[in-house]
């Protein structure tokens, strides 16, 4: 498959992905911001540029810098894309455009 139009949709969909801001909360409660850069059979997800954040016991907030790293999808609690400011434009304009289908008056 040379194309990327003769791949299923699943994998197109997952390539529209690659390389957009992913942030993952995992079970621990560690939150991993990076890149989003590939997706196994199994759910793992690797990020890139990752950017780990976390609160210590006494309440302080930290972050380091992690590179390269491989999220297994049992540490997964929570996968977030962070979207760009057009998409939420968009989205404010989905909301702001959306009407309720009116009520039948009895």
């Amino acid at each position: 498959m040379a194309s990327s139009d003769a791949a299923p949709k699943s994998i197109q969909d997952v390539r529209a992905l690659l390389y957009r801001k992913f942030r993952v909360t995992l079970t621990s409660g560690r939150v991993l911001e990076g890149d989003f850069s590939c997706l196994d059979k199994q759910g793992n997800i690797i990020l890139s540029n990752t950017l780990e954040q976390l609160t210590t016991a006494t309440g302080k907030k930290e972050e380091r810098h992690m590179g390269l790293v491989l999220v297994p999808v049992q540490q997964q609690q929570k996968v977030e894309l962070q979207a760009s400011l057009d998409e939420e434009m968009s989205m404010l304009k989905l909301v702001e455009g959306y009407t309720a289908a009116p009520t039948p008056v009895a």
